[in-house]
Order: structure tokens, then C-alpha cells, then sequence
């Protein structure tokens, strides 16, 4: 194996971007789990199943998870779309094929799990809008800024003016909801052939997410912890209180079926209160090291995530869908997540990727890479 092409994930790491996709990973299966375990997304039921209890962690979930781990996934792929240009061009290698590549494998992955196990899948929407980087990627920083606040005024005009909010997203709409309790594998995946979601209503600040990602990614803003420490704690203090009133008025919104204070939420409120996750995340890094190998193997957890709560919950499975109470499946959140955290740690003890990341990899180059460690 030529050496010019095996990746040293080891290597100037950055570890509090490891810990932040850990964190934005067990958020993002908290919001996954409302979708894995019942019908409260698909037939818009959302905080008024169960107890008065298990009401408040429905609410609880939308006020401070839903929309906002996905928008700090995408900020870390742009951020992590950066650092890898940087490296790339850096080592004198051509960047465009080698990362046209690295979107073609990750799609190819978006649509087997989108296929094969769960509908709700985002990583396709990430291959695809990972080619708007490599298109403005060179762009100045004013220029990306400015392209990134025109996409979140249209983004929140354009789903605002909207008549309902099964208009806003496909995830509403219960029609599928038998085949989850009773349907054969075979006809799932006949099904999510012909009817894989899109995520749309969280399109535009995906995008926006990815572009202040690449900005902060290509100025090497948290290569060193010292540089943004004093930003961090100066500025989370504003966005809290923009994050608390505008995922309040998207909890309005929601029950009252008014477009424009989710799109608000949404737009505004949602990436606000990303941020004050990204600070308090940075701040403790050094606390919260036990998350950077779940982290590290993002992709592989993320898919397994999947996979097992949909053989727990759906009539192919153990049938378990729409039998929990809202308490019981956030309550398995916790179980399943500290499996990973232990599970992450014990392997990256023996290999050097996880599973679908050593894959991804070596598609990606051509070659077969290193899996296991030089112990």
C-alpha cells in the first residue's frame, strides 16, 4: 500500500470537535427516537400522548433537541469539510476528485440506510449538499456570510408563507404507520423505495450550517482552544435567551399549526440555541473527553442507532412500535447511548475507525486502509 494515500486519523486530531459529534449525536437520537419508537412525528401527535409527565418530555424534546442537533451535525461537516482541505491541498494532493469521492461513497451510504432501514435518513441530503462547499469553497468570508443570512430569510419567509405543517415536512403523515407495526421487511423496504423522506424543512439551515462551518473550519478557529474561549463565553449569554424565546414560539407553532412561528423557530431559534450547545460542548471539552471516541466514530454509531431501534420498534422486529410510553423510549436513549460510549471506547482501543468510517475510507481512496492498531 502506497503511502501517499493512507489516512492517520490519529494525527492532529482535534479532539473537541470529536467531543461535539459525540454530544450531536446522542441529541440527534433523542429526536431520532420520536420517530423510531411511534407515530408522534408522522401523525402529528406530539406532546399529547401518555401522562401529563411524559407530555412535558415530548415538549422538553422539541424545546431543546429537535432541529438543533442536526443543525451542529452540519456545522461539523463543514467544519470538518474545511480542515480536510486544508490538509488535503496542503499535502500538494488534488482535492476536488478526492472529495467528489468521498460525497459519492457517503451517498451511496445515505440511500442503503434510507432503503434498508430507516426512512429518516440524512446523510443523503449531506452528500448532496456537500457539493455547495466545493463550489464556494474559495468564496471571501463576507460573501459566504451574506450567502448564508440570504438562505436563512428565505428559508424562513419561503416555509412561513406555507398553508400548514404537513407542508413543511414530509416526516407528517400517518399513512405508513401500519406497515411500521405490522409490515414484513421486505414490504419496509418496498415502501421506503418508493417513498424516502426528504427532511425539507430543515434543508435551508442544514446549508447555512455547513457555510458557517466551512468559514470557521478554513480559519483554523478551533485548531486552538485559546483563540475562541473568550468569543465563546462573551457571546453564548446573547444567544441563549434568542434560542429559549424562539424554540418556545416553534412549540407554539407546532400546536397551533401556524407556519410562521415554526419557521421562526426553525430558522432562528433552533441554530441560536445550536450555538450555546457549541459553547458550553467547547468550554468543557477537557470534561467531556468520554464522548470524543463515540465522536470519532460517528457514522458507525449513527447507522447502529438506527438499526437496532428499528428492530426493536417495528412489527418485523420485537414490535415494540407505539407500545412505550414517551418517558420509557428518551429513558432507552440513555441505555443505548452509554452502550456506545462503552462500546466506542473498547474498539477504538483495537482499530483505528470504526467500521463504516474504515469503510468510507477506503472506498473513498481505493485502496483497502489500516484497520486494526500497532499494538
Amino acid at each position: 500500500m502506497s503511502t501517499s494515500s493512507e489516512v492517520r486519523p490519529l494525527q492532529a486530531r482535534l479532539v473537541g470537535l470529536d467531543v461535539l459529534r459525540g454530544f450531536a449525536l446522542f441529541g440527534i437520537l433523542f429526536v431520532n427516537m420520536l420517530d423510531y419508537s411511534g407515530s408522534a412525528l408522522r401523525a402529528n401527535t406530539l406532546g399529547t400522548r401518555g401522562s401529563e409527565f411524559d407530555q412535558l418530555v415530548d415538549v422538553l424534546i422539541v424545546m431543546f433537541a429537535v432541529v438543533k442537533f442536526y443543525l451542529l451535525f452540519s456545522f461539523l461537516f463543514g467544519v470538518g469539510f474545511a480542515v480536510q482541505m486544508r490538509r488535503v491541498e496542503g499535502s500538494g494532493r488534488p482535492f476536488v476528485a478526492f472529495y467528489v469521492r468521498r460525497l459519492a461513497v457517503l451517498l451511496v451510504i445515505g440511500l442503503a440506510h434510507a432503503i434498508l432501514v430507516w426512512d429518516g435518513d440524512i446523510l443523503r441530503l449531506y452528500a448532496l449538499a456537500g457539493l455547495l462547499l466545493l463550489l464556494v469553497r474559495h468564496l471571501a468570508t463576507p460573501l459566504l456570510l451574506g450567502l448564508a443570512l440570504a438562505i436563512v430569510l428565505g428559508g424562513l419567509i419561503f416555509f412561513g408563507s406555507m398553508d400548514s405543517l404537513e407542508t413543511m415536512s414530509t416526516v407528517v403523515g400517518a399513512q405508513a404507520v401500519p406497515l411500521f407495526m405490522n409490515g414484513t421487511y421486505w414490504e419496509l423496504v418496498v415502501y421506503r423505495f418508493g417513498h424516502t423522506q426528504a427532511v425539507d424543512m430543515q434543508i435551508p439551515m442544514v446549508l447555512v450550517m455547513f457555510l458557517l462551518g466551512l468559514v470557521v473550519g478554513r480559519a483554523g478557529l478551533l485548531d486552538d482552544p485559546a483563540r475562541y474561549t473568550p468569543f465563546l463565553r462573551r457571546w453564548w449569554k446573547w444567544a441563549l435567551p434568542i434560542g429559549l424565546v424562539g424554540n418556545g414560539l416553534l412549540i407554539v407553532g407546532y400546536v397551533a399549526n401556524a407556519p410562521w412561528w415554526v419557521s421562526f423557530g426553525v430558522h432562528v431559534g433552533a441554530p441560536a440555541l445550536s450555538f450555546v450547545y457549541l459553547c458550553a460542548v467547547l468550554l468543557n471539552a477537557e470534561r467531556l473527553r468520554v464522548l470524543a471516541p463515540v465522536g470519532q466514530m460517528a457514522l458507525t454509531n449513527y447507522l447502529m442507532q438506527s438499526l437496532l431501534a428499528t428492530t426493536l420498534f417495528y412489527g418485523y422486529g420485537f414490535g415494540l412500535y407505539d407500545q412505550l410510553s414517551p418517558t420509557l423510549s428518551t429513558a432507552l436513549v440513555f441505555v443505548i447511548f452509554g452502550a456506545q460510549i462503552a462500546l466506542s471506547h473498547a474498539w477504538l482501543r483495537a482499530f483505528r475507525f470504526g467500521l463504516i468510517e474504515w469503510a468510507w475510507r477506503s472506498l473513498t481512496y481505493g485502496e483497502k486502509q489500516p484497520l486494526k492498531r500497532n499494538l
